[in-house]
This record gives C-alpha cells, structure tokens and sequence, in this order.
C-alpha cells in the first residue's frame, strides 16, 4: 500500500485515504447508540464498522441496523454486526472483530464510550499514516456516568515524556509496575497484526495489558498522541466496579507469565503487585456493601462500615469535601 501525503499550512494533509476499521465490544451495555453516534459522525471518509455483542441478556440488532441505516453518511463503506449466543470475555470478542475487520488501521470504542470529537480518526489516521506507526495511543478523558461532569485524564505527564523519550525496554520496565495504555485509546496497524498476532486467548477479561507488555518486550515502539482521543464513561461495563474473579484471575496470569519471567526485580513486583489487589478487594468490598447502606437510617451501619474500610471511606469523604467546594465556587 502507497501512501501520498503533501503538505499544507495546517499541517499534513493525505491524498489518499486509506479504509480504517472501528471495533466496538458490546455486553449488556446501556450506552450503545452513544458510541454508535459517536462513530457515524466521524469526518474521516472511509469507515468499516464492526459491532461484537458477547452473549447480552437483551441485545435487539435489527434496531441497531435500523439506526445505523437511519443516520449513517457516505464514509461508512460497511458495517457488520456480530452477536455471540454465550459470553465468550473480552479477549475472544476482541479478536472475533479483529478478524472480521479489513482495515488498514484499527481503532476501539467500547459501547458506553464515545470520540472526543468528530476529527479524532482524521487526526489519528493521519498522524500513523505520517509516523508510519504500528501501534499508537492517546488521552483518554474521564467523564462521570452521565458523561456530563470531567472527572480526570491520562495518561499522566509522566507516562507521557516516558512514550516519547524512553526506549521499549524501559516502557517494559514501566508497564510491569502497572498499565497505561489502555485499549479504549490505542490504535494499532494491519501490520502489527499480521506481525505480532492477535490477543492472546490464555486471557479472558484482559486484553491490552497482556498485549503491549508483549510488544514493549519485543521492541515495539509505543507512538503517542497529543490529543484527547475519547471520553471513558466511568461506571461504564468495562469499568473497575464491573471487574469479578476472572479479572482476578486474568490479573495473577499476567503476573505469572508476562512479567515475573522478564524481570529481576520479583520480590518487589510480588510485594506491589499483592499490595495494589489487597487494596483492590477491600475498595470493592466498600463500594458494594455501601451501596446496600445509601437508604435512610443507616448512618450507624455506614459507620460501622467505614470502621471496617477506613481507606476507602476517607476517599469518599474526600472526594465529596471537593465536589461541595467546588460546587460552591
């Protein structure tokens, strides 16, 4: 494949545009025709859509159809929607659109997610195109679950001068303390694909992490954006709320296998890694039993609970103490 860029005041603008695919993964997921919208209103002119709903208890695809006919453009050149009868995980869904998909470049937007805004795949399919990037990640936003309120960003500043200025080794090394490329805002070439595979199925809920400490392994430079690429839905299905005892044990597989072998630090990643899970497991259990005490007359419960939980409950009072000041404002 050729491509023919020129230059222009603005920047650099492509000639020829090559078909980029988008992946959305759908389970039980509330928000769909938001992420739906978001991708029909894209201005890049070449679109496949490819939709993988894995097993939802109610998942009505001839509406969906009905509305992608209703509001698509004439830069959707197709679009196909994938349903499987039981859930399969991430991972498998995953890699059951990756080989449905024919794009050149390929970009995911989970189904309570949306595009930042309508250039995000003009931008970013042009900025690969020029980088001659295989892989690539972005800023991703953090919204409340109304999508309403910004309630963070990433990655951080340090994250950021990492990607651009440390080699794939020292990423690694980086990524084995804890993971910052995140799928929702990581693009990658036919390429790298074809090269380094799909994602690995010893997984089941936990595809990007497994996969970029892989590709830091084995040399592959990590590009970054310098843009806000979407807007992650907090409290959305792939949230950590939503995570259970196979994220668990996704999490202990990549420890075994993807970092510990790799590494010569394995007492210290041990200790952080059992450190991170404990405070994990104690932060769900706060969430899930404070939520069953949010009726009135509870106050001595939420006490005795926040007794239990003293960490968790000092982020919440926290985080409201911040959320009345700024209110105040």
């Amino acid at each position: 494949m050729q491509l023919r860029t020129t230059k222009a005041r603005s920047g650099v603008t492509m000639e020829y545009f090559p078909l980029i695919t988008v992946l959305t993964l759908s389970y039980n997921s509330t928000y769909i025709y938001e992420s739906i919208g978001s991708v029909l209103g894209q201005s890049y002119p070449r679109i496949e859509y490819i939709i993988v709903d894995d097993g939802s208890d109610t998942f009505y695809e001839s509406e969906i159809c009905a509305y992608i006919e209703a509001h698509k453009g004439d830069n959707l050149e197709s679009y196909h929607i994938i349903s499987h009868s039981q859930n399969m995980g991430t991972v498998k869904a995953s890699n059951t659109a990756l080989s449905n998909s024919h794009g050149d470049y390929i970009f995911n937007l989970a189904a309570d997610d949306i595009f930042f805004d309508s250039d995000v795949l003009a931008d970013w399919t042009r900025e690969m195109i020029c980088r001659n990037s295989m892989i690539m990640t972005g800023q991703y936003v953090i919204y409340d679950e109304t999508m309403k309120e910004r309630k963070g960003a990433g990655p951080s500043d340090e994250e950021v001068r990492l990607l651009k200025t440390r080699s794939p080794e020292q990423v690694f090394k980086r990524l084995t303390e804890a993971n910052f490329i995140y799928g929702c805002c990581t693009a990658r070439s036919r390429l790298l694909i074809q090269k380094y595979g799909m994602y690995d199925e010893a997984y089941r809920l936990i595809e990007d992490y497994p996969a970029v400490l892989k590709l830091s392994r084995q040399g592959v430079v990590i590009d970054y954006l310098n843009r806000p690429v979407v807007k992650y839905r907090q409290g959305g299905v792939s949230s950590p709320k939503h995570f259970n005892p196979i994220y668990e044990k996704d999490s202990d597989e990549i420890l075994r296998r993807e970092i510990l072998p790799y590494t010569e630090h394995k007492f210290c990643i041990r200790l952080r890694y059992y450190m991170w899970k404990s405070k994990r497991i104690q932060e769900n259990r706060f969430a899930y039993e404070y939520s069953l005490l949010c009726g009135n007359g509870q106050n001595i419960k939420r006490l005795l609970l926040a007794i239990r939980f003293p960490i968790p409950a000092l982020r919440i009072v926290k985080r409201k103490f911040t959320e009345k000041c700024t209110a105040g404002r």
